[in-house]
């Protein structure tokens, strides 16, 4: 077989091949939302607001300021529990958080989903977050 017909036949190949990795990045809802919890020794949970997520990515979260630490993990937007049984230690001004889920897996793509959040404390945390993560 000639060379000359195999290149374009390749470089096509491989271009199909490098779009189907992306199309994960592509259809996802990664931009930052703003969130605000308040927790109290008598009401510790709060949440983000809901968003839909659209791949199997992890949730992005950055706790960007606040009085203590926050315990979060990923749920659904009714807060059904989706982390897979894995929780999360989120300090004020520390590194940003990716977080274990398989709400996709589980509920298909466009699920809402949100971070449940707890303190045992007269608290307050803020940061922002997004669904689908991009590192």
């Amino acid at each position: 077989m000639n060379i000359k017909k195999i290149i374009p036949f390749l470089v096509l190949s491989l271009s199909l091949l490098g779009f189907g990795f992306a199309t994960d990045a592509l259809a996802s809802n990664h931009g930052n939302t703003s969130w605000g919890n308040e927790y109290r020794i008598w009401s510790p949970d709060d949440h983000t607001p809901a968003r839909k997520k659209d791949n199997r990515t992890a949730y992005y979260n950055k706790t960007t300021s606040g009085s203590t630490y926050i315990n979060i993990w990923a749920a659904l937007y009714d807060g059904r529990d989706v982390s897979g049984g894995r929780t999360y230690r989120s300090y004020p001004g520390g590194q940003a958080t990716f977080l274990y889920n398989l709400a996709v897996e589980r509920y298909g793509s466009g699920v809402s989903v949100r971070i449940d959040s707890r303190r045992f404390a007269n608290a307050h945390a803020r940061g922002v977050w997004s669904p689908d993560s991009v590192r």
